[in-house]
């Protein structure tokens, strides 16, 4: 069964790394558009060139946060973690992102880490894998406008109450993943984009 596991593993993280670069939506394409359709003011200032930028980048923020917010209620998403940490205290920046994610695709979801260590872990990558089942979802919205989603993964071996905070001002997110069994959990950080593929085969 540990070797089912391990070769899934690898096939998931060779299946998925190969769109990898269709998950982001790109933000100098975004900025490109606005700055070419929206009007230059002649002898601009460099006080007000920075002014305008910021505005600029506030509004595509603000629609990538709206991208995110409506890919979690849909249910076809992922985030792309760059930063994980576990109760532990063990915390790790720059990660692979290919294999570092938490995924939804309608009903079903699939949570992967991979830790940069030299033991190969439950899946073979360094950290543990969980494909599962998705149930009780709920989306809300906190006091400070951050979008919460909030679910149940039903697995095989494992069942993990997941919670996802989207960031108001833009699509960055935080996942608190706690595991049903022991009293640990693991948070990953990073962005939250659309994502829908029908080729990934998720089996609970």
């Amino acid at each position: 069964m540990k070797a089912f596991n391990f070769i899934f593993s690898l096939l998931l993280v060779a299946f998925i790394s190969v769109p990898a670069t269709s998950w982001a939506q790109s933000y100098d394409d975004d900025i490109y558009v606005i700055d070419k359709t929206a009007p230059i003011p002649e002898n601009e200032t460099k006080k007000e060139r920075k002014e305008r930028i910021k505005k600029d980048k506030e509004i595509v923020d603000s629609i990538y946060h709206l991208k995110a917010e409506l890919a979690a209620d849909d249910g076809y998403f992922v985030l792309q973690a760059t930063e994980v940490r576990n109760s532990y205290g063990h915390y790790e920046l720059g990660l692979n992102d290919n294999t570092n994610f938490m995924l939804m695709q309608g009903d079903k979801g699939i949570f992967q880490v991979a830790f940069n260590t030299m033991s190969a872990g439950a899946n073979g990558l360094g950290g543990i894998t969980l494909h599962g089942r998705i149930s009780n979802k709920k989306l809300t919205h906190d006091k400070k406008g951050n979008t919460i989603i909030s679910y149940m993964m039903i697995g095989r071996r494992m069942n993990a109450s997941v919670t996802i905070t989207i960031f108001k001002e833009n699509d960055q997110a935080v996942a608190d993943v706690f595991p049903t069994l022991g009293n640990g959990h693991i948070t990953l950080r990073g962005r939250l984009v659309p994502y829908l593929n029908e080729d990934i085969r998720i089996e609970p």
